[in-house]
């Protein structure tokens, strides 16, 4: 006899909305080129390629797993020389279905006071996957946040310790996947200290969740130590390199360089290099104090900006208000706990006020929690519309909101907060005794969400080899050989051509100099050609102002395409 597979209601629901999101946006699981994220994105699947091709292992601060994870998405395709491409392709929608599926689970383990219908479909209206998906190291890390979240949560239910154990395994695996994942560890042992002592099962519980990530995180560092003769985890470095990268918060330069590389260049001259603070961000700030806390003030400023760019800005307000609502109605169902949990969990985000580097994406990996506590609170709302103070709150919110987006001419704002309102306000009149709550909750969600959202990307299916970008992978394939020195403003193409990468838009170039000394000193880096496209002639003109007047002279022009937008130059024989 051959066994029945059961898959229950609420789980052919989140299925059928996976599948249902999955179709809307599969365009962007098919890529060109010139779709991809040169920077982040590009350099994560090289260094799975490199990990595959040369046995490249990253330091701890490299996000190891996902290097591990693109080799394995590269392997299918090592053969074709559209590798990049196909293997990103695989490898956001291994990350999409991540996604969803952390979050389901750990919504599920909150359905007493939420479906996980109303989450997913929070999850489902907002455009965030798609964003994240572009920073790969991003859905990664929260996706295993979220999977380590749900067995915490499922421990304060079951005080199991295997379901500390897999916390961990997780946790640990969010660790090597970014280095957020160090720091959130420190909260997940606080909160397992915090329920455990209500349970009188305090040591048992301690190491169970502190053991597994030693393992598994020391043991990687061990492991790549002993065979590379390296135990530096590079933590240090990159922590520092981001406090430099903070500066552009208040730093407004000539834009020769791009405001990145320029807003390192300022952080030197005012707080002192890496190698004199000894990459000790704390040493540094304490040379200028008064200028960290210039950045430090326009940080808090900035923030409110950063997080309506993170949930768009067409949602963000709505969602904020019912994690408000959320959050009051676990304190009136004397839920502290689970609010701790819930409010704990992303602190480790406040190191970001350290090195004063907020980017919309690290507001984004709670993001679950955030869908949680609005859940919560959307479902509460709507099943309190009795209340004429309930009705009061959410009308006198929105109404505000609405006002605030026709009069400051916050379009976005408007159209969001007046559409929700609308919705309330239709079920208040229309609302038939017996009618599910919980529905309701879903429905406010999907059919608002549906509409303020605005359109998906358009199916397509790409045609390979007629973007700029991937005419010139295949120019460079075919005539060079691979692992030639390219000079470029940003390594997305040079890296898809396999051939090694030198930044022309790097804080350490020469500009000072003049176009044939500049020509000369490529000439003794060792690059050989030269790609250019906008990443060069836009964001560092004056990398570009020096090589120009040498095609002709010093560079042959090899390859054009859209009236010089794209070029592939060569160093002359003279």
């Amino acid at each position: 006899k051959t066994k029945k597979i059961r898959i229950s209601e609420s789980t052919g629901n989140a299925l059928l909305l996976f599948f249902l999101n999955g179709f809307l946006v599969f365009a962007f699981f098919l890529p060109n080129l010139s779709d991809i994220n040169p920077w982040d994105e590009a350099a994560y699947y090289h260094a799975g390629m490199s990990l595959i091709e040369h046995g490249d292992w990253p330091r701890l601060a490299g996000n190891p797993l996902i290097t591990l994870l693109f080799g394995l998405t590269y392997l299918p395709f090592k053969s074709s020389i559209h590798w990049m491409i196909y293997s990103i392709s695989l490898g956001r929608l291994i990350l999409f279905a991540l996604l969803w599926l952390g979050t389901y689970l750990m919504a599920k383990e909150v359905e007493d006071f939420a479906s996980p219908l109303v989450v997913l479909g929070f999850l489902f209206v907002t455009p965030l996957t798609l964003e994240m998906l572009r920073f790969p190291s991003d859905p990664l890390f929260a996706a295993l946040s979220a999977l380590s979240l749900w067995q915490l949560l499922k421990y304060r239910k079951h005080p199991k310790l295997k379901h500390l154990i897999f916390a961990s395994i997780f946790m640990a695996m969010a660790g090597l996947a970014r280095n957020d994942g160090l720091l959130q560890f420190v909260i997940l042992v606080v909160l397992t200290a915090l329920l455990a002592f209500r349970k009188n099962i305090w040591w048992r519980s301690i190491g169970s969740v502190i053991i597994p990530f030693l393992v598994i995180v020391g043991g990687y560092v061990l492991l790549r130590g002993a065979s590379t003769g390296d135990f530096n985890l590079g933590v240090n470095e990159r922590t520092y390199s981001n406090f430099e990268s903070g500066q552009q918060i208040i730093y407004s330069g000539p834009g020769e360089l791009g405001q990145v590389i320029e807003s390192r260049i300022e952080a030197r001259r005012i707080f002192g290099t890496r190698e004199e603070n000894k990459n000790s961000v704390l040493r540094a700030i304490s040379n200028n104090p008064d200028a960290y806390i210039d950045r430090l003030v326009a940080t808090i400023k900035r923030l409110p900006t950063t997080a309506l760019e993170a949930y768009g800005k067409r949602f963000a307000i709505v969602i904020f208000y019912f994690v408000v609502r959320g959050t009051v109605a676990l304190i009136r169902k004397k839920q502290y706990l689970l609010l701790a949990i819930l409010v704990l969990w992303p602190m480790h985000l406040v190191t970001g006020f350290v090195i004063t580097l907020f980017r919309s994406g690290h507001l984004q990996f709670p993001f679950y929690v955030v869908f949680v506590l609005g859940s919560i609170g959307l479902t509460a709302t709507i099943s309190n519309l009795r209340s004429q103070w309930e009705r009061l709150a959410i009308t006198t919110v929105l109404l505000g909101f609405s006002v605030y987006g026709l009069l400051d001419n916050k379009l976005a704002i408007f159209y969001g907060a007046a559409l929700t309102l609308a919705a309330i306000w239709i079920i208040i009149f229309s609302r038939k005794r017996g009618y599910p709550t919980k529905l309701e909750a879903f429905l406010v969600v999907f059919a608002v969400g549906i509409i303020v959202r605005g359109g998906f990307p358009s199916p397509k299916l790409p045609v390979l080899g007629i973007d700029p970008k991937e005419q010139a992978v295949v120019f460079l394939s075919e005539t060079f050989q691979q692992g030639t020195f390219v000079g470029a403003g940003s390594p997305g193409v040079v890296w898809a051509s396999k051939m090694n990468y030198a930044g022309l838009n790097a804080s350490d170039v020469p500009v000072n100099r003049s176009s044939e000394e500049f020509i000369d000193w490529m000439r003794d880096q060792g690059i050989k050609i030269i790609y250019v496209d906008h990443s060069l002639y836009n964001s560092a003109p004056r990398v570009w102002e020096l090589i120009e007047p040498q095609i002709g002279l010093s560079l042959d022009r090899l390859f054009i395409l859209e009236r010089g937008n794209f070029q592939i130059l060569e160093f002359s024989e003279n």
